[in-house]
C-alpha cells in the first residue's frame, strides 16, 4: 500500500512538472534560417543553429553526415533575449576526409533578441587560418550578434588576418 502511495505521489509531481510549452507560431516571433555552401563535390559549409536557450535543436540521426547541407528553419520568441549556440564547419561527404583533414570550425555562444517578423540567417566564412560565423538579419544585412571567430591550424603568423567573407545560401 505505502509504494502505490509513493508512485501515484511522484506521478502527480511529474505531472506538475510537465507545462504546456507554447507554440511559437502562435506568438509574436522571428524566423532564423541555417545556411550553407557547396564548395566543391567533397565539401559543404555548414553554419547551423545547435541549441536555443539549451535545448538542442537538431534531429538525432543515426548518421550525423546526412545532415550535411541540410537548412532548417527555427523560430524565436520576438522580444526577449534568446541564446544560440551557432557553428560553421567545413563538413566533408569523404570518410578519408572527414578523419584526417582539419575540420575548420568556429563554434560558440551568442545572445540577441529577435524582432517580431524579422527573417535572420547565419553566416560565416571557412578558411584554414580564421573560421568564422555570425547571425545577420536578412532586411539590412547587418550582424544582430557578436561574431564567433576560431583560429585554424593555419593561423601561426597569420595573426589578424580575415579570410574573404562568403555567406550561405540555401
Amino acid at each position: 500500500m505505502r509504494l502505490a502511495a509513493l508512485t501515484i505521489s511522484m506521478l502527480v509531481l511529474a505531472l506538475a512538472g510537465c507545462q504546456a510549452t507554447p507554440d511559437l507560431a502562435t506568438l509574436p516571433h522571428a524566423t532564423l534560417v541555417d545556411t550553407h555552401i557547396d564548395v566543391d563535390s567533397d565539401r559543404v559549409d555548414t553554419f547551423r543553429v545547435l541549441a536555443i536557450n539549451g535545448h538542442d535543436v537538431l534531429p538525432t540521426v543515426d548518421q550525423p553526415v546526412k545532415l550535411i547541407g541540410h537548412d532548417y528553419t527555427n523560430l524565436l520568441q520576438a522580444g526577449q533575449a534568446v541564446h544560440l549556440e551557432i557553428e560553421g564547419y567545413a563538413a566533408y561527404y569523404s570518410t578519408l576526409h572527414r578523419m584526417a583533414w582539419d575540420p575548420m570550425r568556429a563554434h560558440g555562444i551568442v545572445e540577441f533578441t529577435p524582432v517580431a517578423g524579422a527573417t535572420y540567417s547565419l553566416h560565416g566564412a571557412i578558411a584554414p587560418e580564421l573560421s568564422s560565423v555570425w547571425i545577420e538579419d536578412n532586411a539590412t544585412h547587418q550582424p544582430v550578434a557578436a561574431r564567433i571567430s576560431t583560429p585554424g591550424r593555419a593561423a601561426s603568423g597569420a595573426a589578424g588576418v580575415e579570410p574573404t567573407l562568403r555567406s550561405g545560401g540555401a
